[in-house]
C-alpha cells in the first residue's frame, strides 16, 4: 500500500487534512465543484457551493458545501477572536481551547480554529441570491462580499483548533 503525501497550499491546511484522516475522514481528491472523502471505506462527494476567501480584514475564510445527505454546511477557519466571536454557545470547551490557544500563542505558535454551521436550505437559497449580486457588483465588490459573508458566518459550532510553527515570524 503506498503512502499519501498532501499538498497543501498552507502549514494550516495541511494540518486539517492531516487531522481529518485521524478522525476517518480521508481526502481523496479535489474537483472545481466538489471535494472527496472516504468515510469508512466509502467514497464520498461533497459539493462546493461557495468560498468566502481569506482577506487580512475578515481573518477568516469559510467554504459552504452540500453534503451527500444533502445538508448545507458552512465550515469557517480563521482568527480565534473573530471564530469565538461567531460561536453559537461558548462553553467549558470553547473556554478551555481559548487557554490553550493563549499558551501556545506564547510559545510562538500560529493558531487558528475551526468551526462549522448547519444551514437551513432556505436560508441559503436567500443567501445565495445575495452573494450572487455582492460577487458580480461593479463597484465596491470587495466590501460588499464581507457584508454578505458577515451574515452566514455565525452561529457556528466549534471543532477544534490548530497551532503550527510560522517558519516565516
Amino acid at each position: 500500500m503506498s503512502r499519501v503525501t498532501y499538498q497543501a497550499s498552507s502549514p494550516d491546511e495541511n494540518a486539517l487534512v492531516i487531522a481529518a484522516k485521524s478522525m476517518g475522514y480521508v481526502f481523496k481528491r479535489r474537483t472545481p465543484k466538489a471535494v472527496i472523502i472516504e468515510r469508512d471505506e466509502k467514497e464520498e462527494t461533497w459539493e462546493i457551493l461557495n468560498i468566502l476567501e481569506f482577506n487580512s480584514n475578515r481573518k477568516r475564510m469559510s467554504v459552504i458545501c452540500k453534503t451527500p445527505a444533502g445538508k448545507i454546511k458552512l465550515f469557517c477557519k480563521g482568527a480565534d477572536s473573530v471564530i469565538f466571536e461567531r460561536l453559537l454557545n461558548k462553553d467549558a470547551i470553547a473556554d478551555r481551547t481559548k487557554e490553550q490557544l493563549q499558551s501556545l500563542a506564547t510559545e510562538g505558535l500560529r493558531t487558528l480554529c475551526i468551526a462549522s454551521a448547519e444551514i437551513e436550505l432556505s436560508k441559503y437559497q436567500i443567501w445565495a441570491a445575495k452573494f450572487y449580486s455582492a460577487s458580480v457588483a461593479i463597484s465596491n465588490r470587495e466590501q460588499l462580499l464581507e457584508e454578505v459573508a458577515e451574515e452566514i458566518e455565525k452561529e457556528m459550532v466549534l471543532i477544534g483548533a490548530t497551532a503550527i510553527e510560522d517558519k516565516l515570524q
